[in-house]
C-alpha cells in the first residue's frame, strides 16, 4: 500500500525521461502512448493511458509528491494512492529522469563502458538469434536480386537500415546494394551509420568491437590512433550512442554473411545530426571541426596502406503521423518518390552540394535521415561514378506513416 499523501516525501515528482520512444496508440476508442527505451535501461515497454501520461507531464518536476492531492483537488486516498502507486511504479521501472534513475543509469554504463565488444541488441526483434535460421534468413535477402545485374568492384554503397524483418519490402534494396561490391578488393569495412540516439558530435567513432551471432568484427584500432594523430586532438568518442544502434549493427552482420571469406577489420562510425547546418542553411564545410574530422579520416585510412570499402547506413525520408505529421502518408506517396527522386539524381551526378543545398531549402520537412553520413562518405573520397540500384517505400498503414530507402553504388573508375 502507497503510504497517504501527508507522509510523502517534500520532492519534486519527476520528469519523464527526454530520450523515450512514445507512440501515440488508439484501441477501442481508448488512447494510449506506448513508451520504450532503446537506450535499455528500462527492460519493459508500457502503455499508459493518455490521461495519465499527459498529467505526469503537467506535474513532473514542478509539483511535490506531498502536493499531489492538492494540485489535483482530489480527496479519495485510494484515488490518490493509485495515482502515486503508477508513478512510482514507472520510477523503478526506469522512465523517470529522478535520482534512483541516475545511479542505476551509472551502474549501468560504467558496466557497458568496461566492456570490450559491444553486445549485439537487435537480435530476435530484427532477425533470428539462431545462426542456422540467421544464415536461411540472410540468404533470402541476398537472393532477392540477382547477383550478376550490377556493375561488382563498387568502393562504396549507400544502403538502408530499415527494419530487416520487412524483408519482404526491403530484400531488393540491401541486396542489389552489396551484390554491386561482391567483387570488391577490401581489407577495410568504414561503415558511417545516421545516429538516432545521440549526437554529441559530427563523428563519433567507438573502440569496441562488434559482436553479432555470426562472430565479432574487429574495430581497426591503429586507424583510430592514426586518425587521433593527424587530428591533433581527442576523438569525439561516444560508446553510449552506439550501444542501442542498429544502422551499423545491420552492416556489420550482413557484411559477415555475404563477406564470408574475406578478412577485414571495421571501422565503426556513427554521424550525427546537420540540423544546425539544415538551419542556418550552411554548407558542412562551413564548420572547422567537420573539415578537420573529414581531413584527418581521410588521411588516416590512406597512411594506413588499408583497402577500404565505405559504406553509408542510410534511410530517406520519414513522413506521416508517427513523424509529428498532421497527414496521412499513403495520399502523398508517389509525391514523395518525386522528390526522393531529386535527391537521387543529386547523388548519381556526384553533387553532394546539390543534394543538401535542395534538403536544406525544404528545412528537411521529410525527415532525410541518410543527410549527414551521405554528404560524410562523398567528402571522404573523389569517386568518379554513381548509379541508382534501386528504391522502395514503407507505407505503415497502422500509423499511416512512410519511410523511403534506396540502395547506390560508388566508383574509383
Amino acid at each position: 500500500m502507497m503510504k497517504r499523501a501527508a507522509e510523502m516525501p517534500e520532492e519534486l515528482i519527476p520528469t519523464l525521461r527526454n530520450n523515450l520512444q512514445l507512440l501515440l496508440m488508439e484501441e477501442d476508442g481508448q488512447r494510449f502512448v506506448l513508451m520504450n527505451d532503446n537506450h535499455g535501461y528500462a527492460e519493459d515497454e508500457i502503455a499508459v493511458s493518455i490521461e495519465f501520461y499527459n498529467l505526469l507531464i503537467s506535474l513532473g518536476g514542478k509539483t511535490k509528491y506531498s502536493d499531489l492531492g492538492e494540485k489535483l483537488k482530489i480527496n479519495d486516498l485510494m484515488i490518490l494512492n493509485q495515482i502515486l502507486q503508477n508513478i512510482k511504479d514507472l520510477d523503478e521501472m526506469g522512465f523517470l529522469n529522478s535520482s534512483s534513475f541516475k545511479i542505476k543509469k551509472s551502474q549501468i554504463d560504467q558496466g557497458y563502458f568496461e566492456l570490450v565488444d559491444r553486445p549485439y541488441v537487435c537480435a530476435q526483434n530484427s532477425y533470428p538469434e539462431d545462426v542456422g535460421e540467421l544464415n536461411n534468413f540472410l540468404a533470402q535477402i541476398f537472393n532477392s536480386t540477382n547477383s550478376e545485374s550490377s556493375k561488382s568492384n563498387s568502393s562504396a554503397i549507400i544502403v538502408p537500415h530499415i527494419d530487416l524483418k520487412l524483408s519482404d519490402i526491403c530484400s531488393k534494396i540491401y541486396s542489389s546494394g552489396y551484390h554491386s561490391a561482391r567483387e570488391t578488393d577490401f581489407d577495410l569495412l568504414v561503415v558511417l551509420g545516421t545516429a538516432h540516439y545521440d549526437s554529441s558530435d559530427l563523428l563519433m567513432p567507438t573502440k569496441k568491437n562488434y559482436k553479432t551471432p555470426l562472430g565479432t568484427a574487429k574495430t581497426d584500432t591503429d586507424i583510430l590512433e592514426l586518425w587521433e594523430s593527424h587530428l591533433g586532438d581527442k576523438l569525439p568518442y561516444n560508446d553510449l550512442a552506439h550501444k542501442p544502434e542498429h544502422s551499423i549493427e545491420y552492416q556489420i552482420l550482413l557484411s559477415q554473411y555475404y563477406f564470408i571469406n574475406r578478412n577485414f577489420t571495421v571501422l565503426p562510425i556513427l554521424v550525427g545530426s546537420f540540423g544546425e547546418f539544415v538551419y542556418y542553411n550552411s554548407v558542412p564545410e562551413s564548420s572547422e571541426d567537420f573539415r578537420k574530422l573529414i581531413s584527418s579520416l581521410k588521411l588516416a585510412i590512406e597512411e594506413s596502406g588499408r583497402k577500404a570499402l565505405f559504406i553509408a547506413s542510410v534511410d530517406f525520408a520519414h513522413i506521416g503521423r508517427k513523424f509529428g505529421d498532421d497527414y496521412d502518408a499513403e495520399p502523398i506517396l508517389d509525391s514523395l518518390k518525386n522528390e526522393d527522386k531529386i535527391l537521387i539524381d543529386a547523388l548519381t551526378n556526384l553533387d553532394k552540394h546539390r543534394f543538401f543545398r535542395k534538403i536544406s531549402e525544404d528545412n528537411d520537412k521529410y525527415r532525410i535521415c541518410g543527410t549527414s553520413p551521405i554528404y560524410s562518405l562523398m567528402s571522404l573520397k573523389d569517386f568518379k561514378r554513381c548509379e541508382f540500384l534501386d528504391y522502395a517505400q514503407w507505407n505503415e498503414t497502422q500509423t499511416k506513416s512512410a519511410v523511403s530507402f534506396a540502395s547506390l553504388a560508388l566508383f574509383d573508375d
